[in-house]
């Protein structure tokens, strides 16, 4: 009897003992499963936040690139502003054809300066020679329809580009008259403050834009999507703080809005001719355009003003930063000039943003200083080729 009983205890000690061990095992297989699972989930996380902020730091490095592009081409642009002539060809930026002695007062004030380069502020594309990654593009800011200082007829004519019904033209310009003006007082199919209250949106301003997309903040503006669309392809409509109209850079849309009876052959004739012969006054306008132009003291100016409207394109992503720049002059007692808005436009068609093989050269200033000590006779345009890019025609450039 006592022999069963111990051969029984021997038999649960030795179950006993097999089932600890069985639970052991069972035990830790989890819980080493469970670790290496938890520095896989760790070595992921890590290896996800290292390539996140080597995206960020790449991101960042562009972004300071560019910054760093658009601050050395801005000043290359105000210097060429400051120290070269500008005539009704756009900014001259070579040399002078015909050369004015100095001590002959009466040659130097009836010298024409023009020399054999010169730079179109209408929009033309031109590489940036110190940023070949770059364009530019320089709107004179008289080419332009001026907010600020806005002829009915003028806008009118421009709005009904747009397919506007004309009590939705009327409704545009007096209440943009109306958020511009110091007064409360509201005209026919304006608005002033108590509108605006009742609609829960901001007050008018009651002076000058700063920028034309301000004027989305008035009642009716922010409705004329195909306006916006069409200015954000190309600058239509400008806060320049400078008076006259310059037919020699203006768009298709505003010498039709501004030019009374032009029509669309004559808008086609201007527009050629122009490229080639630029117009010193309104009578050879006036004979291109098939058109009799009223004479209005102060209104046509054949030279760029000093405020101008600038793209400049990153070629690789077609990325586009536009500011306005206004030349107050180095005489000016407070600044000599003025970045009054600067815009950032994303690309609409990344793959093709790069693709401009018609552009000329948007020459650096030293290597223009260069050019001119280096070369006593008048030479031919600095050309893409200088660049080692692939250069449209062997002709002289008219740039």
């Amino acid at each position: 009897m006592r022999t069963e009983r111990v051969g029984t205890f021997h038999m649960v000690c030795f179950w006993s003992h097999s089932y600890r061990r069985t639970v052991s095992r069972g035990f830790i297989l989890p819980l080493t499963l469970w670790i290496v699972a938890t520095i896989g989930v760790v070595v992921v996380a890590v290896n996800e936040w290292i390539s996140r902020t080597i995206e960020n730091s790449q991101m960042l490095r562009g972004r300071a690139d560019g910054e760093l592009a658009y601050s050395s081409i801005r000043d290359e642009l105000i210097f060429l502003l400051a120290t070269r002539p500008v005539t009704y060809r756009g900014m001259e930026v070579g040399q002078l054809i015909d050369r004015v002695d100095t001590p002959d007062s009466n040659a130097l004030m009836m010298a024409d300066y023009k020399t054999n380069r010169f730079i179109r502020m209408d929009g033309s594309p031109y590489l940036v020679e110190s940023q070949p990654d770059y364009s530019i593009r320089i709107y004179d800011g008289r080419g332009l329809i001026n907010l600020n200082t806005p002829s009915q007829p003028y806008l009118r004519r421009l709005l009904g580009l747009f397919k506007l019904p004309e009590q939705v033209k009327n409704g545009l310009i007096d209440s943009l008259e109306d958020y511009t003006d110091r007064d409360d007082l509201t005209r026919i199919s304006g608005a002033e403050s108590k509108d605006y209250a009742r609609l829960d949106r901001l007050p008018p301003t009651n002076a000058l834009l700063i920028a034309p997309l301000e004027a989305q903040s008035v009642v009716g503006w922010d409705q004329v999507t195909s306006l916006w669309k069409r200015d954000r392809e190309s600058p239509l409509l400008t806060t320049c703080r400078s008076f006259g109209f310059n037919p020699n850079t203006a768009s298709r849309e505003v010498l039709i809005a501004t030019l009374v009876g032009l029509e669309e052959e004559g808008v086609t004739q201007v527009l050629e001719h122009r490229a080639d012969l630029p117009f010193r006054n309104t009578r050879e306008l006036s004979a291109v355009s098939g058109t009799v132009l009223r004479e209005e003291p102060f209104f046509f100016t054949f030279a760029p003003g000093p405020c101008v409207i600038v793209e400049l394109i990153h070629r690789p992503t077609g990325d586009r930063t536009r500011f306005s720049l206004t030349m107050e002059g180095f005489n000016a007692k407070s600044r000599p000039w003025q970045i009054d808005y600067v815009l950032r436009i994303p690309p609409k068609a990344p793959s093709t943003a790069g693709k401009s093989d018609s552009e000329e050269v948007f020459p650096a200033p030293n290597s223009m200083d260069a050019d001119l000590q280096a070369i006593p006779e008048i030479g031919g345009a600095r050309s893409r080729s200088d660049l080692d890019f692939k250069s449209k025609n062997d002709a002289p450039s008219n740039l």
